[in-house]
């Protein structure tokens, strides 16, 4: 942006040596205003190159951030489904099976350790929302301290990982607005708080 309105600002001292006012002066020194266009044009197109290029190389970061969200989207998904598993396994044969904290202690649930790694990137935590970003680290922080003890916890988390996940997806995929982002996610908490 900077150098958007560096160009802009470049642009518009050259437009004054074609005004009226300064015509005397173009005319006298015809070579010396030359020579402030040529450098001025080529400082132009320097800055566009430059606001391109960063432009580019934007998107690009944003694409790239969209696939580690995909992909982050597939390994939630997996580990909620096995978790579920096994919880209803349990449930169905909590006489077999006998102290819930003994049999997740034995068959912990599946913690999705690539969060781990993925918030720990430079692409994505330079990219991620503040929102998204604060809320994925806290719920972590819950899977951890609930895979072995509180498996209802675990799952009611994994479930609202996976939907700030789908959103953060869709808000840097520029589906949805800041404002939707926050208001999904807000409505999304409070359906885990109410769990």
């Amino acid at each position: 942006m900077l150098y958007i309105i560096l160009t802009l600002v470049l642009l518009a001292l050259s437009a004054l040596l074609f005004t009226s006012r300064f015509k005397a002066f173009t005319h006298r020194y015809e070579v010396a205003c030359n020579f402030i266009l040529t450098l001025i044009a080529t400082l132009v197109g320097v800055l566009l190159a430059i606001a391109i290029s960063n432009y580019d190389a934007d998107r690009k970061e944003i694409k790239d951030l969209i696939k580690v969200l995909h992909a982050a989207e597939a390994v939630v998904e997996e580990s909620l489904d096995y978790s579920i598993r096994l919880h209803e396994a349990y449930q169905q044969n909590i006489e077999e099976y006998g102290d819930k904290q003994a049999f997740f202690a034995r068959n912990p649930l599946v913690y999705p350790q690539y969060l781990d790694n993925m918030l720990t990137q430079n692409l994505v935590s330079k990219n991620l929302s503040v929102e998204g970003l604060s809320e994925l680290n806290e719920h972590l922080i819950i899977l951890q301290r609930s895979k072995k003890v509180e498996p209802e916890a675990f799952i009611a988390s994994m479930l609202y990982i996976k939907q700030i996940l789908i959103l953060e997806r869709q808000y840097q995929s520029a589906e949805l607005s800041v404002q939707d982002y926050q208001q999904l996610q807000d409505e999304y908490e409070e359906r885990l708080a109410g769990q």
